[in-house]
């Protein structure tokens, strides 16, 4: 189950330092200018212009409410316009999941036409989730997920599968129209300047941030949405919880065989960890492999012929188990494979080739134990990171952007500061439950598809096999799949 680990920084000594969630004042070698430049004051800072942040971004400026507030984009990469992004025909190795929510949120901020337009997104309306057991799995489609609101198009299909970087090109694209919105490009936040908890909530004195190009900028709010190695954080030393999954996700893109489109979301639960299939659009395919440290080195030094059979095997090949014949007694004992399924009946479509590198990023998961500071606030995985196997890490962080545009949209109508405590209180009020459940229930569904005992396979090979009845695990992976945890909290 979900563990608990207080985490701990090293200081220049390398001594270990147990955080202290009491901790107050968070100190940088910078200190503020007694004379600020308004022309450097800003309503919110943003840290962060990956998918989050600009879609933060764009809420904010797309609102009648908020698009007078002045907002600075601070992003450390070099941005790409949408006609670069789609350049190169091949797909690039990191793609995402997105469920009908975010969907609906780009289509809130006016960018959802402009990634269509790339012709680079691949809606799927069916997973096929099976393990090394042999059994048959679960087989899901639309009919399964169909919800109840008016808005059909969201009932043909289950989520989309589309480019990282498309979407961010897309995301930044529109940012640069907004008037109230100042990016700033290939920047990072070098230090957060003498940032005192008790004195940002009692005074006037605004939080500030200095930049890599020694610009120092004032905000009424701060927004961390720097990702799982957030800056802001660390240099807040803001406390959190979690545990590293000792694994590795190995990803790379394919191509397929074949004419027709695949709309299939392939996952087989591997004896190391679950292996993924996304489809792509025109004919490719994400591999997302998560494993064991030491297996992900040897996928990464295999040649790409030795690697793509490795695929291949993984897919449709029973693994060879010292103990097998036990578990064979067990099996005929329990009768727990009528069929005799040996995992070859899954229909998987014809690989032909690697088409990029292979790269490989270490599995944790972690939360914070407080998303907002006086004047910040934490969204994305700068607070919360889940195991990839669900596909909901982004889709929690949209999540976060709906709910923090929705409460400075109401600051703003009421009067309120934007960086009002009793108002950023609130965004942590809705979201810290949400993202906990999903991430407990990612978790369970991680600790029961990797738990190989024989108890354990058999009782989750009996869940399966009952499919459409009553079987709970079916409804853990589709409300993961929606979007919903199901984890039932009061």
């Amino acid at each position: 189950m979900f563990r608990l680990i207080n985490k701990t920084i090293n200081n220049k000594n390398n001594n270990i330092i147990n955080i202290n969630n009491n901790i107050i004042k968070r100190f940088c070698s910078q200190t503020i200018n007694s004379t600020i430049n308004k022309d450097n004051v800003y309503d919110i800072i943003i840290i962060g212009g990956g998918l989050v942040g600009s879609s933060m971004a764009c809420s904010i400026g797309n609102n009648n409410t908020t698009k007078h507030l002045k907002v600075a984009l601070i992003e450390s990469s070099k941005i790409q316009s949408v006609e670069q992004s789609i350049s190169n025909p091949i797909p690039e190795i990191r793609t995402i999941s997105f469920n009908n929510q975010t969907i609906e949120l780009f289509k809130s901020i006016n960018v959802w036409d402009t990634i269509k337009s790339t012709k680079r997104i691949n809606p799927f309306n069916q997973v096929r989730v099976w393990d090394t057991s042999g059994f048959e799995g679960i087989h899901f489609k639309d009919k399964d997920l169909i919800n109840n609101d008016n808005d059909n198009n969201n009932n043909n299909a289950m989520g989309y599968i589309i480019e990282n970087n498309i979407v961010t090109s897309s995301l930044l694209s529109k940012v640069k129209e907004f008037e109230n919105i100042e990016l700033f490009e290939q920047t990072t936040v070098k230090c957060i300047n003498d940032y005192n908890e008790e004195t940002i909530r009692t005074t006037s004195i605004l939080p500030s941030v200095t930049l890599s190009n020694d610009q120092q900028l004032h905000g009424k709010l701060i927004i961390g949405a720097d990702g799982g190695n957030s800056i802001l954080k660390k240099q807040l030393q803001v406390p959190s919880m979690g545990r590293v999954y000792n694994q590795k996700a190995v990803v790379c893109t394919l191509k397929l065989g074949g004419t027709k489109e695949n709309n299939t979301l392939f996952q087989r639960f591997l004896l190391t960890g679950p292996i993924a299939l996304l489809p792509l659009a025109n004919g490719y395919a994400n591999i997302i492999w998560s494993t064991n440290l030491m297996h992900a080195q040897y996928l990464l030094e295999l040649d790409d012929e030795s690697f793509l059979q490795q695929v291949k095997d993984s897919f449709l090949k029973s693994p060879s188990t010292s103990n097998s014949s036990f578990f064979e007694i067990a099996s005929d004992l329990f009768n727990l494979n009528p069929k005799g399924l040996s995992g070859n009946e899954i229909y998987l479509p014809p690989i032909e080739s690697l088409v990029s590198k292979r790269a490989s990023f270490p599995l944790r998961i972690d939360h914070t134990f407080n998303y907002t500071l006086p004047r910040i606030c934490f969204i994305g995985d700068a607070s919360h990171l889940v195991h990839p196997m669900a596909g909901q890490g982004v889709n929690l962080g949209m999540a976060d952007v709906k709910t923090l545009s929705k409460i400075i949209e109401q600051s703003v109508q009421s009067g309120y500061d934007i960086g009002d405590s009793m108002m950023l209180k609130r965004f942590e009020e809705v979201r810290k439950p949400e993202n906990l459940k999903m991430l407990l229930s990612i978790d369970t569904l991680f600790n029961l598809f990797t738990n190989n005992s024989i108890f354990v396979t058999g009782l989750r090979n009996f869940g399966m096999s009952l499919l459409n009845n009553i079987s709970p695990l079916k409804d853990l992976i589709i409300g993961v799949s929606k979007g919903e945890s199901i984890l039932k909290f009061k």
